[in-house]
């Protein structure tokens, strides 16, 4: 009963509004300019400031629990993420140019510690997995879709539905085998880790790298370690 109630919450209505900013924001950044990441940082940021000015009551006591935890799991790992960022740039002599992609990486690693640690609030891990990893899926798939129709080929599609599916299948085996599934993700993010980035080691001199990083493994890694550190299924409240 507890898990059926865990899984039927939905967030606020402006939480809603403000991710669907957030997603437009990135998408439109990529494709049209930067200037675009004005709407992300409305998403992130404006209903929560709207909130702390009494001009927003849209939360009931759990939801503003869950988000002051989330705040501080931000807090916390935001803080840590910008300590290690100016540690590594000045001990390295890393190539800070464009430095806007430094603070770009800071706040993203804070948004996204926030956007986890609520929604593992509401759903618990295996609910919160099975959903990202749809949505991950999903998101490769439109792409993955227009990389096929520029040049059609059975070949092609075949290489873009094996691309996929894992994304689908993954969240289908979360809430039946979750520690299986952590394991899984956390061993696919640390296999992506060292083939697509080196471990690391490009992050100082190329700083692009880490924010590809951050929106294409850390969800996973986040995702796995959850399943792993989770409540066992029956009694995941």
């Amino acid at each position: 009963m507890a898990e059926k109630t865990r899984a039927a919450r939905v967030p606020a209505p402006a939480a809603l509004v403000g991710g669907g900013l957030v997603a437009v924001g990135i998408v439109l950044s990529m494709f049209g300019g930067m200037g675009f990441l004005t709407l992300a940082g409305l998403g992130a940021f404006g209903p929560g400031i709207l909130r702390e000015l009494g001009w927003l009551n849209d939360q009931d006591e759990f939801q503003r629990q869950a988000a002051r935890r989330a705040g501080y799991h931000a807090y916390l790992v935001g803080g840590f993420a910008a300590v290690l960022t100016v540690a590594a740039m000045k001990s390295r002599e890393a190539n800070i140019d464009p430095p806007a992609t430094w603070i770009a990486f800071v706040l993203v690693i804070l948004w996204a510690t926030w956007l986890f640690s609520s929604l593992l609030a509401f759903w618990g891990a295996r609910k919160t997995t099975a959903r990202v990893l749809m949505v991950y899926g999903a998101f490769w798939a439109v792409f993955a879709t227009g990389s096929v129709a520029e040049g059609p080929s059975a070949l092609g599609a075949l290489a873009a539905a094996a691309f996929v599916a894992p994304f689908f299948l993954l969240a289908w085996m979360a809430g039946r085998w979750p520690r299986l599934t952590g394991i899984l993700l956390l061993a696919i993010s640390t296999i992506g880790f060292g083939r697509l980035f080196g471990f690391g080691r490009g992050f100082t001199e190329r700083p692009s790298q880490i924010l590809t990083f951050v929106l294409l493994l850390v969800p996973m890694i986040s995702c796995g370690i959850a399943l792993l550190l989770g409540k066992p299924a029956d009694t995941e409240d």
